[in-house]
């Protein structure tokens, strides 16, 4: 997607969140990658073997199984396939929720192969269903195609002007794009559709601070405020330890209460 503008910061942009994914049990963050584990050398004593030294012949490797996932029609598949055999498939449910249940599952083990994949079908066989979109431009999001995200986060939107929570995470990849202006309207849109909505809150505060216009700075503290009264209802004391410190960086005496 190509900027139509370009808008530089006066300070790095700080302190975005995008929403929390219910279900999958992250925060638009990347799904953690599994560590890799150096090589060991191992050094080998040769030994006098009365077979002539003859090595043993190697074993042959086991065949991985490899495990996918299938949209077909209504049906939900789970293919399982070893080497060069073929797959073989059985039915484990049907409709669009256990679908993306599923997705949402593998996106939450890290499994962004299968889960994409899963998302794409469902797409394709549910078209009016939003969380389709902006689930795929969450993952998207977090493999870094930030374009490609926007684009789902957008057919979301047209699916369901309403999803307050791909409004908000729209906003978080235009503004990473350096399109603060057009990201804050979306966050304004995100806390129209819902008043109680911290993330977006926060993300327009923070919006409205790096824009560095001094006549926003009241509706800025009061978005913040608001974001970590309702952080701490829900028990996110990280989060609102985090509004804390932007409030004081904005003034010391705007973080008390």
């Amino acid at each position: 997607m190509k900027n139509d503008r370009e808008f530089r910061l006066f300070k790095p942009l700080r302190w975005i969140a995008p929403s929390i994914l219910v279900g999958a049990g992250i925060c638009n963050i990347a799904a953690a990658q599994p560590v890799k584990a150096e090589p060991i050398a191992l050094q080998v004593v040769s030994q006098n073997l009365q077979s002539q030294n003859r090595r043993p012949p190697r074993p042959n490797p086991p065949v991985r199984e490899t495990l996918s996932y299938e949209m077909k029609g209504d049906e939900l598949k789970i293919c399982k396939q070893q080497g060069n055999s073929e797959k073989k498939c059985e039915v484990v449910g049907k409709g669009y929720t256990l679908g993306l249940r599923t997705a949402n599952d593998l996106y939450a083990q890290g499994n962004l192969v299968n889960a994409e994949v899963l998302y794409r079908q469902l797409i394709a066989r549910f078209p009016k269903q939003a969380d389709g979109y902006y689930k795929l431009g969450t993952l998207l999001s977090g493999q870094g195609k930030i374009s490609d995200a926007i684009d789902q986060f957008q057919k979301a939107i047209e699916v369901n002007p309403q999803h307050a929570k791909a409004h908000n995470d729209l906003g978080v990849a235009m503004a990473s794009q350096g399109k603060l202006p057009e990201a804050i309207v979306h966050w304004r849109q995100a806390i129209k559709i819902n008043g109680q909505y911290p993330d977006a809150l926060n993300n327009l505060g923070v919006g409205l601070y790096q824009e560095g216009d001094q006549e926003k700075l009241a509706e800025a503290v009061a978005s913040l405020k608001k974001a970590k009264e309702l952080f701490i209802k829900q028990g996110r004391t990280q989060a609102a330890n985090r509004v804390d410190k932007i409030l004081e960086e904005m003034n010391p005496a705007s973080s008390g209460s």
